[in-house]
């Protein structure tokens, strides 16, 4: 799907670096979600980052916001399966990116994966960039942390952002 989206006056970019600064400006906008977040990602993992996103995500299903998450079948797939169970069944949306079937329990196409990190929190604010959920994301506490950015955007330029979010891909429903 191609699609060109324009810029329009009225965004407003923030840049965030590393995790230290991503996870609270996320995780505060998901708590003060009031209709839906679209949460997409390469990787959580069942840290401690992980761990307050799924805390997070869960006052949200308990204000009855609408959730739909979706996370990449390899780079996530050892989160465990309490962690999933666990958000399904407070009535959030969960798929896997997977886009071919297994053969003999392996991957046929190792390198076609949902690498996307987007959350966009009631159609008003966006977060694009390359920070997975994990605390390997916060290079201020852990010696070997990883390096990246990603942007919180506001303006006409979510409602872009949102529309790619809720564009079909192939992925696997877990509820």
């Amino acid at each position: 799907m191609l699609v060109n989206f324009q810029w329009k006056e009225g965004n407003e970019v923030e840049l965030l670096i590393n995790g230290h600064q991503f996870f609270p400006r996320v995780f505060e906008s998901i708590r003060s979600a009031g209709q839906e977040i679209l949460l997409e990602t390469f990787i959580v993992f069942n840290d401690e980052v992980g761990k307050e996103l799924k805390a997070a995500l869960l006052e949200a299903a308990a204000r009855q916001v609408r959730i739909e998450v979706t996370v990449d079948g390899y780079g996530t797939a050892d989160l465990d399966s309490d962690y999933i169970d666990e958000l399904t069944a407070a009535g959030i949306n969960m798929r896997i990116y997977d886009p071919r079937p297994r053969r003999f329990g392996m991957r046929t196409n190792l390198f076609r994966r949902l690498h996307r990190k987007i959350v966009v929190v009631d159609g008003e604010v966006a977060y694009i960039g390359g920070i997975n959920f994990g605390a390997d994301h916060l290079p201020e506490r852990y010696s070997m942390g990883k390096q990246d950015y990603a942007v919180r955007v506001t303006g006409p330029i979510v409602n872009d952002i949102r529309s790619a979010a809720e564009a079909p891909v192939s992925y696997t429903h877990l509820t």
